[in-house]
């Protein structure tokens, strides 16, 4: 906790919104893990045996693919901020930094070297938010296109899905071929 506000007051008042950020950010990708999640149990649980249930599982397929593309805009939109608020600390604090310099503050290169280093705090800060967010988001991704490729070719329908009427189709025409 300590820590926590030593970088606050060397990051200076832009910290505050890269937190708050952070925060919001991590919980919303929490949230969309938890939501795939759940649906690729809920879809490992359900058994699709029948022709009728390939048409529900294209509905929970889109269904889920829908819902992951309209919390992936959020996301990314937090993730494309973070970086932007720590250039934007930066940028506040170089201003104060040569503005000491030329008011007779610190007139020396320790006291620039000292203020660049506490300005780029805010971008480190920024990026620190951002790139594991980018990772999450796309590891969510990868888990999703993996799923609906899994879903998609079949998996899981048992009997009477396409796989059986191929299969069928199949021995119907070996069949008429052995039998004229």
């Amino acid at each position: 906790m300590n820590s926590v506000v030593e970088l606050v007051k060397l990051g200076g008042p832009v910290m505050f919104p890269i937190m708050a950020l952070s925060v919001i950010l991590y919980g919303r990708c929490f949230n969309l893990l938890l939501f795939l999640y759940r649906a690729r149990r809920r879809l490992r649980a359900g058994a699709f045996s029948k022709e009728e249930d390939l048409g529900r599982l294209r509905g929970l397929k889109s269904d889920l693919e829908e819902a992951f593309h309209r919390q992936r805009y959020p996301i990314a939109a937090m993730i494309t901020a973070a970086p932007l608020l720590g250039l934007l600390g930066t940028v506040t604090g170089m201003i104060a930094t040569f503005e000491n310099l030329s008011t007779g503050g610190q007139k020396s290169m320790e006291g620039l070297a000292s203020g660049i280093s506490e300005v780029l705090i805010c971008t480190e800060s920024g990026l620190a938010v951002a790139i594991p967010a980018v990772m999450v988001l796309y590891y969510a991704h990868r888990q999703l296109q993996n799923d609906c490729t899994g879903w998609s070719s079949s998996k899981r329908i048992s009997s009477g899905g396409p796989d059986h009427v191929a299969r069928t189709r199949s021995k119907k025409n070996t069949r008429t071929l052995t039998s004229t």
